[in-house]
């Protein structure tokens, strides 16, 4: 697939509810050829995903506001506004949200893995976190993500 040119505004991308957070998807694999996704993502603390490794893209953050903390591998990294952090492909990573909520910048390349919150979400009706948010069926979780190329890590210390 050759990619396009074309331009997004963050207020008209499609916007999701998925796993407790709101996910706008700002560039799809499918608009970039799979070259990358680019989302941001609005979270509560509470609402971080299970510790998990990719094994098809690498994953990196750029923080808009809030603060979190990041292991990826062995290492640690405390991420306030204006901090970016690269998660390669193959390293388990972990999201600690440390402040009431953390809206961030997530670039995956290669796109595709944006698929996998569609698809546990559900689209929002507006764009605020989600209100009642459920607790996620962990099963459909990782089987959903096993099928992305991701695996979440139920034993990762």
């Amino acid at each position: 697939m050759t990619p396009r040119p074309f331009a997004a505004r963050l207020d008209q991308a499609p916007a999701y509810w998925s796993l407790g957070e709101l996910l706008t998807i700002i560039a799809s694999a499918e608009q970039t050829g799979g070259a990358f996704s680019l989302m941001e993502e609005w979270l509560p603390r509470g609402a971080e995903p299970p510790p998990h490794v990719h094994r098809r893209e690498h994953e990196a953050f750029f923080v808009l506001d809030g603060a979190l903390t990041v292991r990826v591998g062995e290492e640690m990294f405390a991420a306030e506004a204006a901090a970016f952090v690269f998660c390669p492909l193959g390293i388990p990573h972990l999201l600690t949200v440390e402040s009431d909520e953390v809206r961030m910048l997530t670039l995956c390349s290669p796109g595709g893995v944006e698929a996998l919150f569609v698809e546990l979400g559900k689209p929002a009706p507006a764009r605020t976190l989600p209100v009642d948010a459920a607790e996620p069926d962990l099963d459909r979780v990782v089987t959903l993500a096993a099928h992305y190329g991701a695996e979440v890590l139920t034993d990762w210390p």
